[in-house]
This record gives structure tokens, sequence and C-alpha cells, in this order.
């Protein structure tokens, strides 16, 4: 399931650009636009970055082995390990599989600056015995609307093919991602595409791009560089995490913001301030109000302004039945939010958010993992969503922009609650036999703004028995409103669940919980906001 691309400029301007471009490619020879040549590596410290990834647009993974399908395709990690800053563990990352690719998204776009303007992580190393370099390629795209995208020229000096575990030189590689080594990015000069028939026509603009594409190199040589010379890297590799891993796209030359706005309120400002006693205080608030009506406009197309709930009922599923990832697209949206999971067939295995309309409410056990207690949504809705913590991992909640989260429904499912009631082979009945035992089952929701960074964490009780009343102890057993509002401003939410019914490391209580109706109120827009200032400050008295 995808997000909905931006797009500049109009729909007719687009539709008449594409068929000139496609005729240009029918009448003129392709040929390689020439090529910024560059010693080594151009690699980049994480300390460089100015901005990350805000999103993943489009994920496509491909087989672990395009010559073995039984392998089923690539799935080790989740959007959330590539979106935010790169967290240099070469574990959390995203693997594309043989021909896989995946389109991140920015809410601030690169331009073209200075040296290199974004770099890719993988996570590549060294042999520390024989000094070779095990790294997997890609090819690398860019796009201003989400629809066209510009590749960077590639040339490869290896003609000789790799086998599983092949090391490259690096060296022998120019234009792809995936020649450094982890916690290091490769970089990009968005000028090597100037003159490119995209930019030409104005479909690509340097100084706002806006989407980066990243497509997995068969290894086998059967994708080819810019002059046609079959690419060989790491081949066959059958396994989850087969392809190139993605770590993280870092921006170094961010644009400055546009200041036309800025001007036409700024300057008329400047000069009322410089004849306040000339001007009328009527004058003054008029041209506040003028300020703020002018920014507003120019804020950009799409800022949401109302709060909005997701209850998953846009989902359509059917009575009875649940979506558990297994068709593989890393995770669904409902309304404007992206829900991640991540399922490996060949183990029978999910977690992350899955998405249900079952209604069982007696039947316990792991046969019955999709359920809410209540036996349905909230208010008798019909479909929820259930979440499954791996411990491993950390599947996310990802927003469509920065905004404030006021909450959402929780509650048990049937299978955690009745465990926690009852016991069964695998966890101990809270409470003990006495129901003295001081047992607990906690959610932790943690936000992250958009770099990534903690901005605080809320725990729930889905149980607590720790009370010295015992008629106080509880499990919840119906939808319960969790308060949010004070992680503030987020990107992401991610979700822990702990219990003191645990051994090893590990949580013995089912590691599940239900959510429904997480209602979200995005901020107004910078530019608004402004334009609210100036107006105020206008139209203040003044002496």
């Amino acid at each position: 399931m995808e997000r909905t691309s931006r797009t500049t400029g109009s729909a007719i301007a687009v539709a008449i650009a594409r068929p000139i471009l496609l005729l240009i490619t029918l009448i003129v020879p392709i040929v390689a636009l020439p090529f910024v040549a560059r010693e080594a590596s151009a690699a980049h410290d994480v300390s460089e970055m100015l901005a990350w990834a805000s999103y993943v647009d489009d994920l496509e993974r491909g087989p672990a082995d395009l010559a073995q399908p039984m392998f089923g395709l690539a799935s080790y990690g989740t959007p959330g390990n590539v979106v935010g800053p790169t967290s240099t563990n070469p574990n959390l990352v995203l693997s594309l599989g043989d021909g896989g690719w995946i389109t991140l998204g920015f809410d601030e776009s690169i331009g073209d600056g200075p040296g290199d303007d974004f770099a890719i992580f993988e996570n590549g190393f060294f042999d520390d015995v024989t000094g070779g370099f095990f790294g997997e390629l890609a090819f690398v795209e860019v796009s201003t609307n989400g629809l066209d995208f510009a590749r960077f020229a590639t040339t490869t000096w290896n003609d000789q093919p790799l086998g599983s575990f092949g090391q490259i030189d690096p060296l022998d590689y120019e234009g792809f991602a995936g020649v450094d080594p982890v916690g290091t990015g490769t970089g990009f000069d968005l000028a090597e595409l100037i003159g490119h028939p995209l930019e030409q026509l104005g479909l690509l603009d340097l100084q706002d791009i806006a989407f980066v594409r990243l497509v997995d190199v068969i290894g086998n040589g059967s994708t080819t560089d810019s002059d046609q010379n079959p690419v060989h890297d790491p081949y066959p590799t059958p396994f989850a995490s087969g392809g190139f891993d993605l770590d993280g796209v870092g921006v170094r030359n961010v644009p400055e913001p546009a200041g036309d706005a800025m001007m036409i309120c700024g300057l008329p400002g400047l000069a009322l301030l410089a004849r306040r006693r000339q001007r009328s205080r009527r004058g003054a608030r008029w041209m506040g109000v003028l300020c703020a009506i002018l920014l507003a406009g120019w804020a950009p197309a799409g800022t949401a302004q109302a709060s909005y709930v997701v209850d998953f009922e846009d989902l359509g599923l059917a009575p009875g039945s649940f979506w558990n990832g297994s068709d593989l697209s890393g995770g669904f949206t409902s309304g404007p939010v992206f829900f991640e999971n991540v399922n490996i067939p060949a183990w029978f295995y999910w977690y992350g958010f899955a998405a249900s309309t079952t209604t069982d409410t007696t039947t316990p056990g792991f046969t019955n993992q999709y359920s809410a207690i209540p036996g349905s949504g909230v208010a008798s809705s019909s479909t929820y969503g259930v979440f499954f913590d791996d411990s491993f991992d950390d599947p996310r909640i990802v927003l469509p922009t920065v905004d404030v989260v006021d909450g959402f429904h929780v509650t048990n499912t049937t299978y955690a609650y009745l465990s926690m009631r009852d016991g069964d082979g695998f966890a101990k009945q809270f409470g003990g036999v006495t129901g003295d035992d001081p047992d607990w089952f906690t959610l932790t929701i943690r936000g992250y703004d958009a770099l990534g960074s903690l901005t605080g964490s809320v725990d729930f009780d889905l149980a607590d028995y720790r009370f010295a009343d015992a008629g106080l102890d509880y499990i919840i057993g119906d939808w319960t409103w969790v308060d949010l509002s004070s992680l503030g401003s987020v990107k992401e939410l991610g979700f822990a669940l702990s219990s003191s019914d645990s051994a090893g490391g590990f949580i013995n209580t089912p590691g599940y919980f239900a959510i429904d109706g997480l209602q979200v109120v995005p901020e107004p827009g910078t530019a608004v906001l402004f334009g609210v200032g100036l107006a105020a400050l206008a139209a203040r008295r003044r002496s």
C-alpha cells in the first residue's frame, strides 16, 4: 500500500511533457550523461547530514534469489529502519531482494549545492583478514514529483562474477550506492544530472528533489551500467536479507526556503514601521491581516489543518477475517497513516501491526491471536488493529507529517487477556494461586520527531496486580483511551511491551495489544503561524 506522491506543476504540463520525452528517447540515441569522476568513494559521516528521509513512499521487494522462487521475497527489516537518522547498527536495515526497490520521501527537499548533496548508507563491511569489502549495490534515482525519476550514471570495471559471499573492490564501481562501510554514506551530487532530459522538460528541479529511489542491482550480470556493461556483486544471496540493505538516506544540502512571500510582507512591513507616525493603527492592522493571508496562501499545498481519526474501517476487511502482512507489502495505510508490518513466510511468522475483524472472545491460545477481548472495535465498529511485539525489531506507526497525536483507544487481545486471567502452558496466571503476586503487563508508547529523536514516552498498564487491596487488581477488558498529547509533535510512534512474567529477557505473557481510534491533530503550517504573528505585531497599539 503506497503513499500518495506529491506533484509539481499542473497535470496538463506533465501529460504534455511525457510524450515529448518519449519522442526524444525514440529519435535520439541513448547516450549516458557525462559522469563526474570521483577519487575512490565520496564517503560522508553521519555528522555531516542536515536532514534525513521522512517516510517510505513506495516499497517493492524482490526475490531472495531470482533463480529459486521457492525462497520467496526478501523480507528482512521494516520501513522504520530506513526513515530518520541511520542508527549505524548493521542489523537495523531493510533488505530489497533481487531487483527490488524503495522510494523515500523528504519533507525538506534536497537541493543542488556545493559538493555531494545527499548520501546513501548501507551496511557493507571490510574483511579484517583479506581486506576485501562485502557490499551489495543499488542504482540511485531522484525525482521532484514522485513520478518521473532520473538515474545517476554508473560505471563498472569488474567483469567477473562473484559468489554469495564474494568481496568487491569499491574502486571498480562508480555511481552506485553500497560501496562504503556501515556508518559512512556514499555521496551523490545533483550537479551530475544537469542537462538530463527530465530537467530540460521541467519535470526535474535540482533545487527541489523530494524523492530518492534505490533499485537493487541483481548481481548475476543481468543488470548493466550506463555503458551496458554487466554488473556483478555478491550473488546469489538466497536469504530473507538478500539484496541491497538500506540503512538510511541523509541530506547534506537543503535549499533555502522560498522568500517571495516574506519579501511581499517584509518590505512593506519595514516601510510601515519606519513611517509609523504617519500611518494609522487601522492601516497597520490591515497590513498584518494582508500578510497573514498571503503567507497562508504560500503555505505548501496539502498542509492539513483539521484533526483526523484512524479507525481501520477503510481497509475493507471481510467479517471474521484479518490481514497480517502475508502480501509482504511491509505494512498498510489507514487514513493517511502507515502501520508497519514484517511477515516471514518461511517461518510462518509476523510481527508489527495487523488488522482484524475477528470477534472470538472465548477461545484461548495462539490460534486466536487476532481477536480483541471486547469482541469488536471501538463503539462496536468492525475493524481494529492488532500489534505483536517481536522484541528484536521496532515496527512503528508513521504519520504523513509531524503532528500531535491526541491518543488512541487500546485493549487486550483475547489471547493475552485469557492467558493472564487463567494462565496457560507458557505464561502464569496473574496474581498466582493466592491472587497476591504483584504482576503487571505494561505498554510503552514512544514518540519520535522527524529526525528520529525521542520526544517522550507514555506507559499504560494493560494489567496491574500490584495494589495492596487485591480488589483493585485488573486486566483491561474494554477499549480504554490513552492520552499521548504529552509526546508533543511526532512523526512516528514506537511500541514495547513488558511484563512481570519474564524469563531470559523475554516476556512469557503473550506480547499483543489491540488499537483503534487513533486521533491526530496536525500542526498549523509554519507560514500560517508566521502570518498570524505579523498580524498581531502590526495590530499592536503604538504610542
